[in-house]
């Protein structure tokens, strides 16, 4: 009897040792997996919609106020000479998102337009099979939060973050529905129920308000560091903001921009499209200018939201350890070169601001860039030390920061369905229309408003012949499908229902038998 006492009194001890040590050792393995996690930096990534690069005050603009964007190129740096690789969609903000946020190449991201005659719910079409950004940082630990504009589909939000507040599905906020003053917005936490609520709020507001609410509430859920993507829908149209920041920006106040045109100098083929038709045809001098106006004012309401998560950033516990990315999905024309929106190859549309924040990146500096968007991805999984899924196809941009490269391209590619085609050096940008066989030529270096064709000019020929040359070698990397003796039945794959002789006859071009 005495001996079996022992014997489970022995074996409890042994039990209790045991337990204790697990707790130990658990307990130790959380406290190291705690201090990882805390090593991590964090991420803030602010992208505005419909945002040209000559829009910021810091960046030569001093018609317009944006003292906190300013603020953030004078704490990081700067790059210049940022693009969108094009669109497939007249919807340019889409395939924009599409690529940020799968890291690959306009025609290789797994998207592509709802097909003809699509009914009903599914959304197969609107899918991908490839590693997203967020869900990418998820399995690595991260927190991800969203709020504003996604525009990548139900399925990849779902895989991407784990809270969104204020979430604006798709699209842009409709002025029939509310505009930008109510907004259709929806929260969620585990599981996604898309149960949209109306709120009376500016955009802007509601989507500074969920960002700075996350920030406040982050330290009290848990240790792991963050993923934030803060996507404003401002200063996409209806370009509504408070009349405080209109009455900033009277017509008589707004200088024309030098490529302002009544019209472009020819049809290529969609300039009837959703965005042009927001303003008159041939454009006026006086409408003009009142829509730069607007432009001008929602960016400086936006500007104060971006000042307002900024603040909440740098008083809170995460200041030294967030990295601060701020840009957008594409520029826009308002009014340049006779255009209204981003369905175009010029600069005022394709290319992007682009500044970053945080540690090691040289303070109050600027670089030319030569990348695409879709760099993000690689961009904050190097800084971030995690291992970049194989299906990215765009390169981190970090050697560019260090100063180990100047550019990451020599050569920039660009693209609008099958109507536009681009291939830009360091000096020379073409652009070629194969529906209607014309190519132009800019010397960006010596015409940056991009207001004088050279292509007709002696010695271009050669030129033209470089570009053209490398101008395919770069469709095969976006794995664009165009061929340009069959621009329409080439491009199907990414394209809705067509009527191919409808519009060919709407150029005056013949139409083979």
């Amino acid at each position: 009897m005495m001996k079996t006492f022992k014997t489970i009194k022995l074996t409890g001890f042994l039990l209790l040792l045991a337990v204790l040590s697990s707790s130990i050792c658990n307990a130790f393995e959380e406290s190291t997996r705690n201090k990882v996690q805390q090593s991590k930096p964090n991420f803030l990534v602010i992208i505005t919609d419909d945002q040209s690069i000559d829009t910021i005050n810091a960046f030569g603009n001093d018609a317009i106020s944006t003292p906190n964007i300013n603020r953030l190129a004078e704490s990081g740096m700067a790059f210049t000479h940022v693009f969108n690789q094009g669109s497939w969609s007249g919807a340019v903000c889409a395939p924009s998102r599409q690529m940020i946020n799968t890291g690959r190449n306009l025609h290789y991201t797994g998207f592509q337009p709802k097909p003809p005659g699509h009914k009903g719910k599914k959304k197969n079409f609107n899918k991908t099979k490839h590693a997203l950004w967020g869900e990418t940082f998820r399995k690595s630990g991260y927190e991800t939060f969203i709020t504003g504009k996604w525009h990548v589909g139900e399925d990849a939000l779902k895989r991407s973050f784990d809270i969104g507040k204020a979430v604006h599905e798709a699209g842009m906020p409709h002025l029939s529905k509310g505009g930008q003053w109510k907004p259709w917005l929806t929260d969620f936490g585990e599981n996604i129920k898309w149960q949209k609520k109306q709120v009376n709020q500016h955009t802007s507001e509601a989507f500074a308000d969920a960002a700075v609410g996350y920030l406040t509430s982050k330290a009290e859920r848990n240790d792991n560091p963050f993923l934030m993507y803060v996507a404003f829908t401002a200063p996409h149209d209806p370009r509504q903001s408070p009349q405080s920041f209109v009455d900033k920006y009277p017509e008589e106040s707004i200088q024309l921009p030098p490529n302002y045109m009544a019209h472009h100098p020819f049809d290529a083929g969609d300039y009837n499209n959703r965005d042009e038709a927001l303003m008159s045809f041939p454009r006026t001098e006086k409408q003009t200018k009142q829509f730069i106006g607007e432009y001008y004012a929602m960016i400086e309401h936006l500007d104060g939201q971006i000042g307002r998560i900024l603040d909440s950033l740098e008083n809170s516990e995460f200041a030294d350890s967030t990295y601060i990315i701020f840009t957008s999905d594409h520029g826009l024309a308002v009014g340049k070169h006779g255009l209204a929106g981003k369905q175009n190859m010029y600069d005022h549309s394709i290319r992007a601001p682009f500044i970053m924040v945080g540690k090691n990146i040289p303070v109050n500096s600027k670089a030319k860039g030569m990348f695409y968007l879709n760099s993000l991805f690689a961009t904050t999984a190097e800084l971030a030390d995690i291992n970049l899924p194989d299906s990215v196809q765009a390169p981190s941009i970090v050697p560019v920061i260090k100063g180990e490269k100047e550019v990451m391209n020599d050569y920039i590619y660009g693209s609008y369905r099958h109507f536009q085609r681009m291939a830009r050096s360091h000096r020379y940008k073409m652009i070629y229309y194969p529906m209607i066989k014309k190519t132009t030529l800019f010397d960006m270096q010596n015409d940056p408003w991009e207001l004088n064709d050279i292509s007709a000019n002696q010695g271009s020929e050669k030129i033209i012949n470089k570009l053209s040359i490398k101008l395919e070698e770069l469709k095969q990397k976006v794995g664009d499908p165009l061929t340009n003796d069959d621009p329409i039945g080439s491009y199907q794959a990414f394209m809705l229902k067509v009527d191919k002789k409808k519009q060919m006859s709407a150029l005056n071009i013949s139409v083979s038998k």
